[in-house]
């Protein structure tokens, strides 16, 4: 048997070649020798040997948020609860109507005139309340600017920044002294809320 990879002959039933001690025992049909001398170059394993593992450097690190980076949940907004009144509303009485003053907002007034008819018109301005405050409001500011000699006062609130308007937009009370109904002379209340053309607008009518 000729040495395949030397040329030198050896026996036929040789299993090394005599020269260069190479394996002359034939190779399996799907293991080429290449691969059986790369086996042999390979140095021997113990079984514990663990595999060798990249450098730090190298591995892949999972990111941990830092408080930093942790994202900010939004907390839900809770609906505004809007105060109570301190008595019936809608008032149904003048006592009832009265009863509501104690929650009036503070307001300033805007301006005052009168005209040959007896008639009274006051301009306020204070914050924008639910509509039981501008009632409260507009009776209070009455019950200040208050004149006998007056048959009807007119008590025009107005939301801060619209001192310009014609109109109320923050309510309106008109009081009319001696009023007619029913064959009685009577004091009438007569009150809206917000422009009064407002889709939760209140209209009040109460006489003593």
């Amino acid at each position: 048997m000729r040495c395949p990879y030397c040329g030198t002959l050896n026996p036929d039933r040789a299993a090394f070649c005599a020269r260069c001690g190479r394996d002359l025992k034939p190779q399996p049909p799907n293991q080429p020798a290449s691969y059986q001398q790369s086996r042999q170059a390979l140095p021997p394993q113990s079984p514990y040997q663990q595999p060798q593992q990249a450098p730090a450097t190298q591995r892949h690190r999972t990111p941990v948020a830092s408080p930093q980076n942790a994202p900010v949940l939004k907390q839900p907004e809770l609906p505004v609860v809007p105060p109570e009144p301190p008595a019936l509303f809608p008032p149904r009485t003048v006592a009832q109507l009265q009863a509501l003053e104690q929650g009036a907002l503070a307001y300033n007034v805007v301006d005052s005139t009168t005209d040959i008819g007896r008639k009274k018109i006051v301009r306020i301005v204070y914050p924008k309340g639910v509509p039981w405050q501008q009632v409260a409001t507009l009776l209070k500011a009455l019950k200040e600017q208050q004149e006998d000699r007056f048959d009807t006062i007119i008590i025009q609130g107005v939301l801060q920044g619209d001192t310009q308007v014609y109109s109320f937009t923050n309510g309106q009370l008109v009081f009319d002294r001696n009023v007619l109904l029913g064959g009685n002379k009577m004091n009438r209340y007569q009150i809206e809320t917000g422009t009064g053309f407002d889709a939760d607008s209140v209209r009040i009518v109460v006489t003593e």
